[in-house]
This record gives structure tokens, sequence and C-alpha cells, in this order.
């Protein structure tokens, strides 16, 4: 097979759907994941059949951290390979000290992105190698928002582990994050004013998709930490 395989998780909506139909316009196939967008699947899937791109459908939901190596694998052999997973899906609320809460943002933002990704980069150093991009934001790491306690550390991971996997991993398997600021507006409209900036989403997707390429077409780019973030996490919280 000729065609590289793409994993972009939670990519049925919003900027996991931009990258999959940017890449697809660089003829990747795909390994659609998603957990509740059942219709958005499918739609995701007859729209790439009918641009000739092969992709298959796997549901998981990331709060079961307890799977994450047997999705791992299903996810592998669907094609027989993957050449690149970008760790996209996350989920961004409230936990106002909600244990619950906490933990189920740990699992789905940290905890499975990091066990999916040590699995999947073994796994590619056994073939012809590969890429991990992590989606992160660079907000939370620099000014975390009141009441979003386990969003803010769950997704401050991201820049340590990147460059940590990146050790491990070596050369073979390339690891990059791309840090985000105020790209779309979050799904909860009752989540307001959290940024400085005006939204630009145009803006902001386009310059995720050029990282994309820049990470994929630069060999010696390994172990970075990209800011797509109009210079937010300078910005002084009112928070």
């Amino acid at each position: 097979m000729d065609n590289k395989i793409a994993l972009v998780t939670g990519c049925c909506k919003r900027i996991g759907k931009e990258i999959v139909l940017h890449l697809a316009k660089k003829k990747y196939f795909f390994i659609i994941h998603y957990n509740s967008s059942d219709y958005e699947a499918k739609h995701l899937k007859n729209h790439l059949k009918n641009l000739n791109i092969k992709s298959k459908i796997i549901k998981y939901d990331f709060s079961n951290t307890q799977n994450i190596i047997q999705f791992s694998n299903k996810c592998y052999s669907k094609f027989g390979k993957i050449d690149l997973l970008i760790n996209n899906a996350s989920i961004f609320e409230k936990d106002d000290l909600n244990i619950k809460r906490i933990k189920k943002q740990f699992n789905i933002n940290m905890i499975s992105p990091i066990l999916l990704s040590v699995e999947l980069g073994k796994l590619m150093q056994e073939d012809n190698g590969g890429n991990i991009i992590n989606i992160g934001d660079s907000v939370a790491v620099k000014n975390p928002w009141k009441s979003f306690m386990s969003y803010s550390i769950s997704k401050s991971y991201i820049q340590i582990f990147t460059k940590s996997l990146t050790k491990e991993l070596k050369n073979n398997v390339r690891v990059n994050s791309i840090e985000l600021g105020p790209i779309l507006k979050p799904n909860d409209k009752k989540i307001k004013n959290i940024y400085k900036n005006k939204y630009k989403s145009k803006n902001g997707i386009n310059s995720i998709l050029n990282s994309i390429d820049y990470i994929l077409e630069n060999k010696f780019v390994n172990g970075k930490n990209i800011m797509i973030e109009n210079a937010e996490s300078l910005m002084t919280s009112s928070n």
C-alpha cells in the first residue's frame, strides 16, 4: 500500500475534521475515530469515499483507559500500519472540583493519549517510522482558568510529554505538538469570555494545517512545541 495511513482522534467535527479534509488532499487514508458522533463519522466516511479516499471507522471512549492497548492494536490492524497519529480528541468542561469530572478529563485529555502514543509509537518503530502530533493548549500551561483545573492540568502535560516521548522513540518516530489558543469557540455556549483575543477561526485553522505540513515535510523537526495562539498566553487573565 503506497498511501500513508493517518489516525486522527476525535476527527468527525471541528478542528479534527478540518485536519482530515486537509490530509485527504495529500492522499492519506484514514482511521476515523469518534466516541458519540455516529452520524458525523458516517458522513465523513462517505465524503472521503467520494474523494476516492479509503477510510475505516472505529468507536472508542477515551474515558476508558483500561482497554486502550486493545484499541491501539485494533487501529493498527485496520490497514496493517499507521504512519501518522494526531492526538486531537479532548474534552473542555468546567470541573468545579468535582472528582468524577476531574477523573474523566484526566482520562480523555491525558492518560489515554499517552498510552495510545506509547503503544502506536512502538509499533511505528518496528515498521518504517512515523509521526505523532499532539494538539495542546498553550494558554492552559501559562494561565489556567478558574473552574477548569482538570482541563488545564491535563492539557499542560502535552509539552513535556512530547519532549519525553521524542527521547524514548529517538529519531525513527518524530513527536511534536501544536499548542493552540483561541481558534474555535467552545461547544458549550455557557462558556464565554475565556480568551482576551478575538476568534479568527479561518486564520487559526489555516495556521494549524500549515504547521502540520511543516512538521511532516521537515524531517529534522522533532520534539518541538509549536504555538498557534496569537500571543494569547501573554495576555493577563481576569479569572
